[in-house]
This record gives C-alpha cells, sequence and structure tokens, in this order.
C-alpha cells in the first residue's frame, strides 16, 4: 500500500496524453461506405452540378419577357409547342410568346429563360394562359447553382454525414480518402472476473467494464480488440500488455491503484515510460498513462464508473485526435439549471452525472445521489455529466450549468 504522492491535473494529464498520439494514416475506400468515417483530404469538384439548366418546378419553360404584364383578371396567351422529358435533351425551341411544358428536374429548353409554375397557368387546347409574371432565371434551377468546378464540397477533418456520401456521388467522386480506423486493445484485469453468463462464484464478479470500453471505443470511431482478462501477476501482465501495444492503442482496467495487487503501472514501466499515475479527478483518480513501443498505454480504474468517467476524460479525446478530429470529447452541449446543489473539493474535477428533465419549457438537472464508482446505474440513469473545475467549490442550487450529454 504505497498512496499517491500526487495527482496530476486533469488538463496536465491531457497535455501529456495528446504530445503522445500520432494521427492514424489515410486510407481509401469507395465512397458509398464511407458514412461516419473521418475525411482525411478536401474534396474539390471537378463538375457542375446540375450539369444543365433546368426546371425546379411542374409548370411551363416560358421566355421571361413574354409574361411581364400577366396578371390574375388579364392573363398572357402563350401558345404550348411541346413537351421536355426528364432524362432527354429537349430539341424543341422556346420562340416569342411560346411555351414548352416541363416536369420538375426536366431539361429547359434552349430560348427559355424562365418557368411558370402550373398553378399559374390555365391550359385550353393548346393555349396556354398565364395568370402570374415570371422574371429570367425564375424556377429555374440553373447549372452549377448547387456546385461549380473548382469549389471544395467537403473539407479534411469532418465526419461523413449521409447527406456528404450523397455529394460524393454528385459529383462523381467514387473513392474517397478517410482516416483509417484505429485499433484498440482493451484489457480487464484480476483473477475475479468472469465472463457474462457465467456462473458466479465467491468473490467473483461479472466482466463489464471490456463490454463498456468495447462500445465507448467504436463510438469514437475505434476497433476494439478484446485481450484477457488476465491475472494481478507482473510477467502475464507483461505479456498480454506487450501483445496489445501491435494496437494503435492500448486501455486496460483494473490494477492501477495502489495496492499490493496493483501491480498495472508497474508493468507499464517495465515495458516502457509510466508518465503518469494519479489524476486530480473524481471519478477517476488512479488513471496511469504511458507509452510503450512508442503506442499511447491508459490504465483506468476497474470500477466500471471511476473506469468510463477516465475514458470521457482523456482516451476519448485522444482517439479522437488520432483520426484528425478537434481533441475534445465531442459530446453535444446544453445548459440546464441545476436542482440541488452539488459540493466539490478544490483542486480536484469532479464530473457529476445528471438526469434532465423539462417543465415550463425550461430545462432542469437533478444531479444523481448515488454516484460512487462502482454503482454503474449512476450512469444508466443519467442523460449527461457536469464538469465541476478543481478552482470551485461546487455549484449552488439554481445555477445554470453546462451539460455534455450521453
Amino acid at each position: 500500500m504505497r498512496g499517491f504522492a500526487r495527482y496530476m491535473r486533469l488538463d496536465d494529464a491531457l497535455k501529456f496524453v495528446l504530445s503522445k498520439i500520432k494521427k492514424v494514416e489515410p486510407e481509401e475506400m469507395p465512397f458509398y461506405r464511407a458514412r461516419g468515417r473521418v475525411l482525411a483530404e478536401d474534396v474539390i469538384s471537378e463538375v457542375n452540378v446540375p450539369p444543365f439548366d433546368r426546371s425546379a418546378v411542374d409548370g411551363y419553360a416560358v421566355r421571361a419577357a413574354d409574361t411581364f404584364r400577366a396578371r390574375e383578371g388579364r392573363p398572357i396567351k402563350l401558345h404550348v409547342v411541346g413537351s421536355a422529358d426528364i432524362g432527354t435533351c429537349p430539341k424543341i425551341k422556346v420562340g416569342k410568346r411560346e411555351a414548352v411544358r416541363l416536369m420538375t428536374g426536366a431539361p429547359l429548353p434552349e430560348g427559355a429563360d424562365a418557368v411558370v409554375m402550373v398553378e399559374h397557368t390555365r391550359l385550353e387546347n393548346r393555349r396556354l394562359e398565364v395568370m402570374r409574371p415570371v422574371t429570367p432565371g425564375k424556377n429555374v434551377s440553373a447549372r452549377g447553382e448547387d456546385v461549380k468546378p473548382g469549389q471544395t464540397v467537403l473539407k479534411r477533418g469532418q465526419v461523413l454525414r449521409p447527406q456528404d456520401v450523397g455529394m460524393l456521388a454528385s459529383i462523381g467522386r467514387l473513392q474517397v480518402l478517410v482516416a483509417r480506423k484505429p485499433g484498440v486493445a482493451i484489457i480487464a484485469t484480476g483473477g475475479e472476473l468472469r465472463e457474462p453468463g457465467e456462473t458466479l462464484g465467491p468473490g467473483q464478479i461479472t466482466d463489464a467494464n471490456s463490454y463498456s470500453l468495447e462500445a465507448a471505443v467504436v463510438g469514437c470511431g475505434g476497433v476494439p480488440v478484446r485481450l484477457g482478462p488476465v491475472p494481478d501477476e507482473l510477467e502475464p501482465l507483461k505479456r498480454v500488455l506487450k501483445e496489445g501495444s501491435r494496437e494503435d492503442m492500448v486501455i486496460i482496467s483494473g490494477g492501477t491503484s495502489v495496492g499490493e495487487h496493483d501491480l498495472v503501472p508497474d508493468a507499464i514501466s517495465g515495458l516502457g515510460e509510466l508518465l503518469f499515475h494519479g489524476v486530480a479527478i473524481r471519478p477517476g483518480g488512479p488513471t496511469a498513462f504511458g507509452v510503450i513501443e512508442g503506442k499511447p498505454i491508459f490504465a483506468l480504474a476497474g470500477f466500471p464508473v471511476a473506469s468510463l468517467v477516465a475514458f470521457d476524460m482523456l482516451v476519448r479525446p485522444a482517439l479522437r485526435a488520432m483520426q484528425g478530429l478537434p481533441a475534445n470529447r465531442g459530446y453535444p452541449i446544453t445548459r440546464a439549471k441545476l436542482t440541488r446543489r452539488i459540493s466539490s473539493t478544490l483542486g480536484r474535477v469532479d464530473v457529476v452525472r445528471v438526469k434532465l428533465r423539462e417543465k415550463g419549457g425550461r430545462l432542469f438537472a437533478e444531479p444523481i445521489m448515488v454516484t460512487g464508482s462502482g454503482i454503474l446505474s449512476s450512469m444508466t440513469r443519467a442523460d449527461g455529466f457536469v464538469i465541476v473545475p478543481e478552482d470551485i467549490e461546487g455549484f449552488k442550487e439554481g445555477s445554470l450549468v453546462e451539460i455534455e450529454l450521453y
């Protein structure tokens, strides 16, 4: 039982972590599989979208000047000379006081510079009555209106959404460079751990951390590789850490405190460099970080809440930075009024889980009372969390605070 000589400030710990993070190399993939991936290049269009002038409505292609005096009670009469279909090049030309029937998306015939909506016309035989004037370009989706050649349509570092995949299709970009998904080894320690569903003997517990951390890694764009559980013995820990360091990152949970069986920091030191052990954060204080063969190694507490909170504070920003995203947590943020006071201790960051509720059009945050490091339900019941900075002693009831949403 050694005790912690000192706790590193959370901001300083994150700086240490990010100083050891390297971006993963890019890989090329088909555009239609790239949803959710981080773009590793600027995408510049080589074409016009749309590639031709087309009708934005169902109606009639006209020369706008022919409609300028049209009124509801005094319509302008035009002669309908034909129609143009979607997907074909119209051979009909629009001359003076003539019109061509169009459907939405059909190419604009030569000679026309506007489209009158069908709702603003009446047709008898081939005589068209136009009851509202249009100006040049009205109801026309012009060539290159959406995208022009040389235009940057998507930027490096953005996560590709369905609409972005559609844009890649529109400009004919069939292959795209994205950040490779980082491989993350996940190790759980402790001879007492058993797989989910196994019958537990005296003193045994189910390994929940491996699976919650696996899901957290997937949520950050990584590829988890579960190893273990591993007994709390130095040589087996070294072997599995060395195996895990083949991946881009290693996360090991358990064995990080200061008891006689907490050997993970020693194992990291024996194989590489332990950069810090102990962070001024609650929960998650026993967190350690080091490097083995150039790979970042995160040692998280064995209690599930402390493990996940430390993941959010340190691992999540690192995984995002690896893929070229901003080195932050990336959670959506809202503001709400506290229904109860939150107490904290100077010199330590507190991460407090909260439940949100709406009343009278305002958002309220209720701190979850049972908040021990082993009480996983304090997170499953939470909508998000409040961070209490290290330089204040908490927030008063009724304070408007920032909530990061799970």
